[in-house]
């Protein structure tokens, strides 16, 4: 099902990251991207690093198996200068419950904070009336959805928690992402190239939601 070779994952994740770094969406080192690269591993930018200018040495492999050591996001030996995302285990947590997702992506985009922020406490930002909710694979008439918004834990492992509840029930997967209150959200796709659709297609829809005044 997923056969991406670690350089083309690396390849395809550089020049996504730079077109949402040039869209304002990864600035200052903020987000992180990753592919799947078989059932059981992925591979993810590491901590730290400038979105706009990721280079082959700023990407990590990484086993889902191996995560539930008790340490996952210790410095990988033999490369003191790279360290996993914290927010990897939000991946794992996908990766895990979505067995045909094959790239994540998590961005910092304004008009998704500003919305999560309005609806936080209705628990999800309704998406109603616009033609680009097609861009979700969503295309019956009039289509109606609601994007849930968790909160961002300071523990970064207790947003993992959320986010695998709410896929744990098969009728949430209709909505391939989540917000996180405050922070930004995770869109993912069966490949890098759908991941990233919906990561455009979510910016879209928020700001038309936030514009338009429409809350859940």
């Amino acid at each position: 099902m997923h056969n991406t070779t670690y350089p083309a994952a690396i390849e395809t994740m550089i020049r996504d990251a730079r077109c949402f770094y040039e869209h304002g969406w990864l600035l200052g080192t903020s987000g992180n991207l990753s592919v799947r690269l078989s059932p059981t591993s992925f591979v993810i930018t590491a901590s730290g690093r400038d979105k706009g200018r990721l280079g082959l040495n700023d990407f990590l492999a990484r086993d889902l198996a191996a995560l539930d050591a008790p340490n996952p996001s210790e410095t990988p030996p033999g490369d003191p200068n790279l360290k996993p995302s914290a927010e990897e285990c939000i991946h794992q947590a996908i990766y895990a419950r979505l067995p045909a997702a094959g790239a994540v992506y998590h961005v910092h985009e304004p008009y998704a904070a500003f919305c999560s922020e309005r609806d936080g406490d209705l628990g999800a930002t309704l998406m109603a009336s616009a033609e680009m909710i097609k861009g979700l694979g969503i295309w019956e008439p009039r289509a109606r959805v609601r994007v849930p918004i968790f909160k961002n834990h300071a523990h970064v492992p207790d947003i993992a928690r959320d986010v695998d509840a709410h896929l744990s029930d098969p009728a949430n997967h209709r909505i391939p992402g989540v917000n996180i209150r405050n922070h930004g959200y995770y869109a993912w796709g069966a490949t890098p190239f759908e991941a990233k659709r919906h990561v455009e297609t979510f910016a879209y829809l928020f700001r038309y939601s936030w514009e338009l005044g429409n809350g859940a």
